[in-house]
């Protein structure tokens, strides 16, 4: 995938940090933030681009963007949560202000990508925190960062904030199509489309074929949920839960039901609406509750399913 579309429906972004960069007033930590999936990695990587390449461009074709693109670069570092560790630790953050503080290789900077900053535990916060305060000469950090609150405000008050908005569907569609080939449907890509919410990254699973067909099935088996036949969503729990990913699943259950949440009623009428309101949360509770609990997904599944269907069915009975 190019840099131009890796970033795409960040130019603005872009736009700021090179304009900042071209008069010398590039601040030495930039705080990338927003939802999960919508490419603030990827946007970090051609900041450093910029950074790194002889044109200031991410031309691709440099020596500079060609050592980034094999991930050899001797001025740039990466750090990130280790698979299966719970937090970014110290000696990580150590090791990156280890880095930053060396003189540079190639360019006139140092660079560091911290992706999952949100992670770092309270140890390696405060170590980042007294790197913040004495930055490293050509010293250049770039943070990514899914949940800000979680970063504490020492931290956020000493970085260049930049929000990264969630995509236009029209671009998610354009990056989707790239991301899913040429043997994609036009149902399956508009189902991944609606599914991304403006954040590709968190539907890459389409690009397996049979999650994508299961998905068309499950949104066609609950989209009238109040009558669909109990065995069919058995059948489809039994053989694709363990596939599918959970947040997808209920994102499809749930999609039909929120608007029947948002009419109002006379006093039996909201009885059964706030019956539904706790059925429907206890669904989008499941993903969460699989993992923490260690509960077995397709049972507990079926049931909610069955409890929000039955809620469904009430608040018609009830005329709403």
């Amino acid at each position: 995938m190019s840099h131009a579309m890796a970033v795409a429906g960040h130019e603005a972004v872009e736009a700021r940090f090179t304009e900042a960069m071209a008069q010398g007033r590039l601040h030495h930590a930039w705080l990338l933030y927003g939802l999960k999936g919508i490419g603030k990695h990827m946007l970090a990587e051609k900041l450093a681009g910029i950074m790194v390449c002889e044109h200031h461009s991410a031309c691709g074709r440099c020596h500079g963007c060609l050592m980034l693109a094999a991930g050899s670069h001797p001025d740039v570092y990466r750090v990130a949560l280790i698979e299966g560790k719970r937090d970014v630790n110290i000696e990580q953050v150590r090791e990156m202000l280890a880095f930053l503080a060396l003189s540079t290789s190639q360019g006139e900077r140092r660079i560091v990508i911290l992706d999952d900053a949100e992670r770092m535990n309270n140890q390696a916060a405060n170590a980042l925190l007294k790197g913040l305060e004495e930055p490293a000469a050509g010293s250049m950090l770039l943070m990514v960062c899914a949940d800000l609150m979680r970063l504490p405000a020492t931290i956020r008050s000493r970085c260049m904030l930049q929000q990264c908005t969630p995509l236009a569907d029209e671009t998610v569609r354009g990056i989707l199509s790239l991301q899913l080939g040429d043997d994609v449907t036009p149902e399956q890509l508009t189902l991944a489309t609606e599914l991304a919410k403006g954040c590709p990254g968190t539907v890459h699973s389409l690009q397996d074929k049979k999650v994508a067909g299961a998905l068309l099935s499950w949104r066609q088996l609950v989209h009238e949920l109040a009558q669909a036949d109990i065995g069919m969503l058995e059948n489809w729990i039994g053989q694709f839960v363990a596939m599918v990913p959970h947040d997808l699943i209920i994102s499809l259950l749930l999609a039909p039901v929120y608007p029947r949440l948002q009419q109002a009623g006379d006093a039996k009428g909201f009885v059964a609406a706030e019956t539904l309101h706790q059925a429907a949360h206890a669904c989008a509770r499941w993903p969460a509750d699989v993992v923490r609990s260690s509960l077995r997904a397709g049972p507990t599944l079926l049931a909610h399913v069955m409890t929000l269907r039955a809620a469904l069915r009430s608040c018609s009975q009830s005329g709403r």
